[in-house]
């Protein structure tokens, strides 16, 4: 008995629903819990916080030779603030790229379970960084 692969669902591998809707949270099959958060943090670290920064605000190093990447976290920075309501979007764009952000897709690179934990640890800093920007904001007033 040899048994058949699985590649997961049409969600888990593409970020759509078998309507060719967007998901709006990550697939339970990703298997949330606290390692996939880490393994998240591992994978940002290594392939996105170079141009979105470490706490996803857009200030990586690449930002200091004019680049100008995606504010993933900040709503304070309305201008370049990421405004994407779906997971399945953000999951879309770490396969695929964003021709408007020069941004290179890592679909080749990286596994649908590791582009899923990307997409939980950028809501987890866009949690931590959206309050802590609006509690500094609150401070300025």
């Amino acid at each position: 008995f040899k048994p058949e692969p699985t590649f997961g669902s049409i969600s888990f591998r593409t970020g759509k629903d078998d309507s060719g809707n967007w998901v709006t949270r990550v697939p339970d099959e990703a298997g949330i819990d606290m390692s996939l958060m880490r393994l998240g943090q591992e994978r940002y670290d290594i392939h996105c916080s170079v141009c979105h920064g470490t706490l996803g605000n857009g200030r990586g190093v690449t930002s200091q030779f004019g680049l100008l990447p995606r504010n993933l976290t900040d709503p304070s920075q309305a201008a370049t603030f990421l405004k994407v309501p779906t997971d399945g979007e953000i999951f879309h764009a770490i396969t695929n790229g964003s021709a408007s952000q020069i941004m290179l897709g890592l679909g080749d690179k990286l596994s649908p379970k590791e582009r899923w934990a990307i997409v939980l640890y950028v809501r987890a800093l866009q949690s931590y960084v959206g309050k802590a920007a609006q509690a500094e904001k609150g401070k300025d007033s």
